[in-house]
């Protein structure tokens, strides 16, 4: 009797360890790969189109997915799809548009598998940097003077590297000289007054900035740039300039690289900081028509 029941005890611990293994592997299944996605990263522009594939291994265990979509750690409240996984095949190919304002942050959609019961079973991130166009990237930001390059050598000065400049919508251009100023303060002698450009399609080829010597208010001095870089909030642009002025082995056709990174638009901007902006007022300004 004694053996009898011992037989029955082991059965019974046997069947229990045997129900908790196969229990395990379902638990295993359910938490991880019942929804996955062809791509988990990328790199996007304003207008264009994100696509991804979604896989779904055991689509019986999985009767909807939810898509949410949150910028910097925030849900977007307004965003909200739901799938039918009964009404769709797989792999199903997810497209949305990238709208203007997704660009304030790291972009993710968030895909929910959902059961029967609308418990989450599975789930999976789509994460994207989106970039601006060219033209709205240049708009978006300020843009501060990194490194400037003659001869292989980087001659950007503190003074240069304080200057904020501001490109408007209006094609005006702005400088703040911030607090560090040219051992002559040369920089208090220019009107800056507007920025244009040529494009190649949506590609910005030149970038032309526009001032005037308060001394010489009638004549434009414009500067022209071939715009090498501006994306991944670099820009990068290439000038020839008559440098033969200050001597040594500079030539009349000097080549210089000019690297800027953007900041962020503050109230505490100040054109011509120190100044009064009304005594740089240039009649012959006159943006949009360089």
């Amino acid at each position: 009797m004694k053996t009898l029941k011992k037989i029955i005890f082991i059965s019974i611990v046997l069947g229990m360890i045997s129900s908790l293994i196969i229990s395990c592997k379902n638990d295993d299944k359910g938490q991880t790969g019942l929804l996955t996605l062809s791509t988990l990263e990328g790199k996007i522009k304003i207008g264009d189109y994100v696509s991804v594939e979604l896989s779904l291994p055991h689509p019986d265990l999985i009767s909807k997915i939810v898509v949410k979509k949150s910028i910097e750690g925030k849900e977007v409240s307004s965003y909200l799809k739901e799938l039918n996984v009964r009404e769709l095949s797989f792999p199903y190919t997810f497209t949305e548009e990238i709208i203007a304002g997704d660009e304030n942050g790291i972009l993710v959609y968030s895909f929910y598998g959902m059961d029967e019961n609308n418990s989450v079973v599975d789930a999976a991130d789509l994460v994207l940097t989106v970039e601006l166009a060219q033209i709205p990237l240049l708009l978006k930001y300020d843009w501060v003077l990194a490194s400037q390059t003659i001869k292989g050598e980087d001659t950007a000065t503190p003074d240069l590297k304080d200057d904020i400049h501001r490109f408007n919508s209006d094609l005006t251009w702005q400088v703040d000289w911030g607090f560090i100023f040219s051992s002559a303060a040369l920089e208090t002698l220019n009107s800056y007054c507007a920025w244009k450009v040529t494009m190649d399609g949506a590609t910005v080829k030149t970038l032309s900035t526009i001032h005037y010597n308060v001394f010489s208010p009638s004549q434009a001095l414009m500067t022209h740039y071939n715009v090498l870089q501006l994306s991944d909030r670099k820009m990068i642009l290439e000038s020839y300039q008559d440098l033969s002025g200050l001597g040594g082995d500079y030539s009349s056709n000097e080549r210089v690289l000019e690297v800027y990174t953007p900041v962020s638009k503050t109230e505490d901007f100040t054109p011509y900081r120190g100044q009064n902006p009304d005594n740089y007022i240039v009649a012959s300004c006159n943006p949009g028509s360089y």
